[in-house]
């Protein structure tokens, strides 16, 4: 099938009818691969944003009670390596 590459913002795209879409049941997320000289487009198993909400949750729950001052201190570095001296 022969379609014309179609400008979107600053992007380009092709747009691909419904009939192809539900043949190879595909509804709202897609893998794209490139191999070789093609770009390969595969129905996405998954919602790649399934689960951010919660671990973004977790992530402010854990935030707001971890000691902040600390943070840092189990990371080694050159300076604390080197050259301070008590």
């Amino acid at each position: 099938m022969l379609t014309k590459i179609r400008r979107i913002g600053n992007s380009q795209g092709i747009l691909l009818s419904k009939a192809m879409l539900d043949q190879v049941d595909i509804e709202e997320y897609v893998n794209v691969e490139i191999k070789g000289n093609a770009i390969m487009i595969f129905p996405a198993t998954t919602n790649p944003r399934d689960g951010w909400a919660e671990q973004f949750r977790l992530a402010a729950e854990d935030a707001a009670t971890s000691d902040v001052e600390n943070l840092m201190d189990d990371v080694p570095n050159a300076f604390d390596d080197s050259e301070w001296t008590w």
